[in-house]
């Protein structure tokens, strides 16, 4: 674990040497200070791939902090350096970010156009399929399936059809297996919907806790899926109480057990555990 202050971790971004440079931007996992997010913007050029990708999902994690400022600089960057802002933006998960997505699936670099499209999928872009449409006929093979896989995602029976369409004109056996794929989960989406079950995507517990030696702030962020679909494990509830406790976030952890005591207000044994933590706090 790094020793770096906060000060000297954003002088050392501009490091000439690229292990200064890379310890830097680990020390600035989780960060949400907004003096952060023009540096941290600025290495999502370096040269080195593992500080530009770093930097982005840093940037992302910060989420409503940086959004609008990554939106500024996502349109006035080209090739190459608008990738990693494009999944910054991503990482977000703001729906304020569909627009420009929609408008770089237009765009020169076919990196920019894979992640935009996929993006849109992930956001449940389900207004924009004629823009997701539009990349089935790309001439890259990689925008073609993240096109694919984001009509999987928005899970409708327009975008199954479309996804059943492009099987149907595709003689490539692997592109026909990933639209198979696609069309499952599509269809698997549509069965918990009718159902009235909430459909998220949720990261494994274990690779969460795995996360939180890394990236405290994405596995935060993974946890509050769980809660804000109430979900019926334990588990989620409890790392995050824990860590907000660590982060002296007092609303936000009151939040979490509130929560959990409604959703487990008929298993006394796990509504115990919560109520009395609750109790503590207030």
């Amino acid at each position: 674990m790094s020793d770096l202050s906060f000060e000297e971790a954003i002088n050392n971004l501009s490091d000439d040497d690229v292990k200064v440079r890379k310890e830097a931007i680990e020390s600035l996992v989780g960060i949400t200070d907004e003096e952060a997010i023009e540096p941290l913007i600025k290495a999502t050029t370096d040269e080195s791939a593992q500080v530009r990708f770093k930097a982005a999902e840093i940037l992302g994690n910060m989420g409503d902090v940086a959004v609008d400022k990554l939106i500024e600089e996502f349109e006035n960057a080209e090739g190459k350096d608008k990738r990693f802002l494009a999944f910054a933006l991503k990482e977000t998960g703001d729906k304020k970010v569909i627009p420009y997505f929609v408008e770089a699936t237009n765009d020169e670099d076919f990196g920019v156009r894979k992640v935009a499209v996929r993006s849109l999928g992930e956001l449940q872009a389900e207004e924009e399929l004629d823009a997701i449409a539009k990349c089935l006929e790309d001439e890259d093979w990689g925008v073609r399936l993240a096109a694919i896989q984001a009509l999987g995602d928005i899970a409708t029976d327009d975008s199954i059809k479309l996804i059943k369409d492009a099987r149907k004109a595709e003689s490539d056996k692997d592109f026909k297996k990933s639209c198979n794929k696609a069309i499952k989960k599509a269809q698997k989406r549509q069965k918990a919907k009718a159902s009235g079950e909430e459909v998220v995507s949720l990261i494994p517990m274990s690779t969460l806790k795995e996360m939180e030696k890394t990236n405290v702030q994405k596995a935060i962020k993974g946890y509050e899926s769980y809660v804000e679909s109430r979900q019926a494990k334990d588990a989620p509830y409890k790392r995050l109480c824990i860590l907000y406790r660590k982060a002296n976030d007092y609303d936000s952890e009151v939040r979490v057990l509130k929560t959990a005591c409604e959703v487990f207000a008929d298993n006394d044994k796990k509504l115990s555990y919560f109520q009395k933590r609750l109790d503590k706090l207030q």
